[in-house]
């Protein structure tokens, strides 16, 4: 009995550990200046590398919308300073650096989705701390048939 103890008390112990993980803080790093849009959800900032916007998935080359959601990302930050967020994943598997993505106070992750820029990455759900909030904006763009959804 004892020991069924012990191993229940470390069970709560690591899940406490892991709750602390998923709500520790987040603390924006920056400014960074923006020095190149790859596509509508990657970009590369001076002194920090290439970023992947998280929680966000923007059409590739040849699909749909592709060259709009470059274009507007890229009126919103290229030549700009712009702070980043890191989110529970701090890199993909391409090793691109997994970041929230804010022009002063606006995060532009969410204006690319509620302007149906971009799709919220579903796939990572568990694995994005600005899902829920995504989600909300999306159901907008989606009603609206706009961006992504007109096509």
């Amino acid at each position: 009995m004892k020991y069924l103890f012990l191993i229940f008390a470390l069970f709560l112990v690591s899940c406490s550990s892991l709750v602390y993980e998923k709500n520790s803080d987040f603390q924006k790093e920056g400014p960074f200046l923006v020095t190149n849009v790859v596509d509508g959800d990657t970009l590369d900032l001076e002194n920090y590398g290439r970023i992947r916007m998280s929680g966000i998935n923007t059409p590739e080359k040849k699909e749909c919308y592709y060259q709009e959601a470059k274009d507007k990302l890229s009126y919103l930050v290229l030549g700009k300073e712009v702070y980043v967020e890191p989110d529970y994943s701090l890199e993909d598997k391409y090793k691109r650096k997994l970041r929230y993505i804010y022009l002063d106070d606006v995060l532009v992750n969410s204006v690319m989705v509620r302007e149906g820029y971009a799709r919220v990455f579903d796939k990572y759900k568990d694995d994005t701390r600005k899902y829920s909030e995504l989600k909300k904006l999306e159901s907008f763009a989606v009603k609206s048939k706009l961006g992504v959804w007109s096509c």
